[in-house]
């Protein structure tokens, strides 16, 4: 790392600005160049904008050619500058007062079932807690009944499904909605777990069979589940660069090795050595919280939709629309594609979250999203679905972004070298599979 004295003029070659002066950027986006080995679409844009906050100008030469390449001429160094996406672009932060006033209303509800059931004669009521997926859902309007039964209406009245005759755009589509929902997923969670941490509670932890373990016991799985996440992550970045690798080369990846289902490897490594699947947390809050005022949940709703109909737009403004429809691509390529892809998430979330309907109370009642607990099979089935999403989405906390979880750049190149006939066959069985 070299040190540079104001005023200094440089000429430097990515690899020398990445290698010698990584202090001028942010280690995300030399991250991304380490792992990508070049610059290009938004890390491209970011790394411009990163070098104009300290240089009073920035030229880029990039020539073209076996022997080309792009060179930065910086000139007049002014300091290191720490660079702020969300400081530079003027997008101010999110006000969270509103939502922490719901999310502690929503908690006070569970107290409130807790101490009902608790109170009861009848043996078959049983408030066992909540977990932080429970209070998610119910602040959104969340339910993976309802995911499931929006996204079926979807396929059948949309042409871009019901016309395509693919059994897997069901999943596909699936896929993409969880995708984008977990692009906030981790905002809202923090601020559950914050406000849950300052309560006088318990925490239970369950396996995927619904028996107790201890805390210990829980920490040893997450942390060998986490190992094993790894030790997949990286075997099949290694799989993928080589089929990357093979394709650019022009060679047949057919018999190539596939990536591995990597949630699969996951539950059968967790299987082989605790002998249940996944484990969870479990709260039981004992007291309520004060809350200061009534919560707005139409308005958390509201603004949720919005920072995802925003993301929406800023996935789709990747892509280069087509004239044709490829039916078999996979749903999110084939939306992109065909600048579908807003359209269909504006319909699917404004229907999950109501946003369109003016005839609900905007202010949180007690019990207002409970299940029928008169109805045994169905809250038991509810609660497996919680356990399921608190499994896969909330401790793991994967922390998904549409744009990181889309190999951007890998993209851009296929579309500017498409595949040939017999490759688009290939990946389509592999889809399939």
């Amino acid at each position: 790392m070299k040190d540079i004295k104001i005023g200094t003029d440089l000429e430097l070659t990515i690899n020398e600005l990445v290698e010698e002066y990584s202090h001028l950027l942010t280690k995300n986006t030399v991250n991304s160049f380490q792992k990508q080995g070049k610059l290009a679409g938004d890390t491209k844009d970011s790394v411009i904008t990163q070098l104009k906050n300290q240089f009073e100008s920035v030229k880029v030469i990039t020539k073209k050619g076996r022997y080309g390449g792009t060179t930065f001429e910086l000139k007049g160094f002014k300091g290191l500058v720490e660079y702020n996406a969300y400081k530079n672009n003027s997008r101010p932060s999110l006000d969270w007062t509103n939502e922490l006033l719901v999310i502690r209303e929503l908690i006070n509800q569970e107290v409130s079932l807790g101490q009902l059931f608790k109170d009861s004669d009848d043996e078959n009521y049983n408030h066992n807690g909540f977990t932080v997926t429970k209070i998610l859902n119910d602040m959104l309007n969340f339910s993976d009944f309802k995911i499931k039964e929006i996204n079926k209406n979807e396929l059948k009245e949309n042409s871009i499904f019901s016309m395509s005759g693919n059994k897997n755009d069901y999943q596909g589509l699936m896929e993409t909605v969880m995708n984008l929902m977990r692009n906030q997923r981790h905002l809202y969670v923090a601020k559950i777990e914050e406000e849950l941490s300052k309560t006088n509670h318990r925490i239970s932890y369950l396996d995927s069979n619904r028996n107790k373990i201890d805390a210990e016991k829980y920490e040893e799985y997450m942390i060998f589940k986490k190992e094993v996440e790894t030790k997949i992550k990286a075997e099949n970045e290694k799989i993928r660069d080589k089929r990357s690798k093979a394709y650019r080369e022009g060679l047949n990846i057919k018999d190539l090795p596939k990536d591995k289902n990597e949630h699969k490897e996951i539950e059968i490594a967790v299987k082989e050595k605790f002998g249940f699947e996944y484990a969870y947390r479990q709260f039981t809050v004992f007291d309520e919280i004060e809350v200061e005022g009534k919560g707005d949940i139409d308005k958390v709703r509201e603004n949720y939709f919005n920072r995802i109909m925003k993301n929406a737009n800023s996935s789709q403004s990747k892509y280069k629309q087509t004239e044709e429809i490829n039916y078999s691509e996979k749903v999110f390529y084939r939306l992109v594609h065909t600048g579908l892809y807003v359209e269909v998430m504006k319909s699917i979330f404004s229907k999950l979250v109501n946003f369109e309907s003016k005839t609900e109370s905007n202010t949180v009642d007690v019990l207002d999203n409970s299940v029928a607990e008169d109805d045994d099979e169905a809250y038991q089935e509810f609660l497996f679905n919680v356990q399921q999403l608190e499994s896969e989405q909330e401790e793991h906390d994967y922390f998904y972004n549409q744009d990181d979880y889309v190999d951007v750049e890998r993209i851009l190149y296929e579309m500017e070298n498409p595949l040939t006939l017999e490759e688009c066959e290939e990946l389509y069985k592999e889809f399939l599979n």
